[in-house]
C-alpha cells in the first residue's frame, strides 16, 4: 500500500511539473490513454491524480469529455494578481514582524539558490530548477507569518501563477527587465525590516508580469475570459 501511494505521489508531481512548465499547454485536453502510456501508469492511478490537480485549479473536468489543462486569460491573471497582492502583502508584513534570525538565514539561502540558478534553457523555456528555486524563495519570504491558513492560500495562488510565468517568459520577453534585481530588492527590504518597501516591491514584481501578459494577450488575440 505504501509503495502504491509513493508511486501515485511521484506521478502526481511529474504531471504537475509538466503542467506548470507548459509541457502540457493551457487548454490542452489530457487524454487518458496518452497519459497512461507517456507516464507508464494505469488508468486507476490516473484517476487518483487528476482530481488532485483539479482541486488545485491546474486542470478542469469537463462532463463526458474528461480533463483538460486550465486555460489562461488576461482577465483571470488580473484577478489572480489582485488576490495575490492582498494575501501576500498581509502575510509579508506579519513575517517581517514575527520572523527571527533563523527565518532570515533560510530566506537568504533560498535567494542564493535562486540567484545561482539559470532561468532559461537554450530553447527559451523556463528551467525546472529555477522554477523550484523561485517558488521556494517566495514561500520562504512569507514563511514566518504565523497564520498557516494565509500561507496555504498564498501557496495555492503561487501555484496557479506558474503557468502564466512560464508563458510570459517566452511570449512577453522584455530584455530590459531585471528579474534578479527585483528579487534582490525584495530580499534586502525584507531582511532590513522595511515592511512598506518590501510590500511595494513585491506588488510591483507581480504587477510587472501582469502587464507583460496583458500586452501579449492583446497582441495575440487571446480571449479576455477563460472558458
Amino acid at each position: 500500500m505504501a509503495q502504491a501511494t509513493t508511486r501515485v505521489d511521484e506521478i502526481y508531481r511529474r504531471l504537475r511539473t509538466d503542467i506548470l512548465s507548459g509541457r502540457h499547454q493551457p487548454g490542452a485536453r489530457l487524454l487518458s490513454a496518452t497519459l497512461c502510456q507517456d507516464y507508464g501508469i494505469s488508468s486507476g492511478v490516473l484517476r487518483e491524480i487528476l482530481p488532485r490537480l483539479a482541486g488545485e485549479g491546474l486542470v478542469v473536468s469537463e462532463p463526458q469529455r474528461g480533463f483538460r489543462v486550465a486555460r489562461i486569460s488576461v482577465e483571470d491573471l488580473q484577478h489572480l494578481t489582485e488576490a495575490r497582492v492582498l494575501v501576500e502583502s498581509t502575510a509579508l508584513r506579519a513575517a517581517i514582524e514575527h520572523g527571527d534570525l533563523q527565518w532570515e538565514s533560510t530566506l537568504v539561502a533560498a535567494h542564493h539558490t535562486l540567484a545561482g540558478s539559470r532561468s532559461m534553457d537554450d530553447d527559451g523555456a523556463i528551467q525546472d530548477d529555477w522554477m523550484r528555486a523561485h517558488w521556494n524563495f517566495h514561500h520562504c519570504l512569507l514563511s514566518a507569518c504565523p497564520n498557516r491558513r494565509l500561507l496555504q492560500i498564498a501557496d495555492q495562488f503561487r501555484d496557479a501563477t506558474e503557468m502564466y510565468r512560464c508563458w510570459s517568459g517566452p511570449l512577453g520577453d522584455e530584455p530590459d527587465r531585471d528579474v534578479a534585481g527585483e528579487h534582490r530588492g525584495i530580499l534586502e527590504a525584507t531582511v532590513g525590516r522595511d515592511a512598506e518597501l518590501a510590500v511595494r516591491l513585491l506588488t510591483e514584481h507581480y504587477e510587472h508580469t501582469l502587464r507583460i501578459m496583458s500586452r501579449v494577450g492583446a497582441l495575440s488575440g487571446a480571449p479576455s475570459r477563460a472558458g
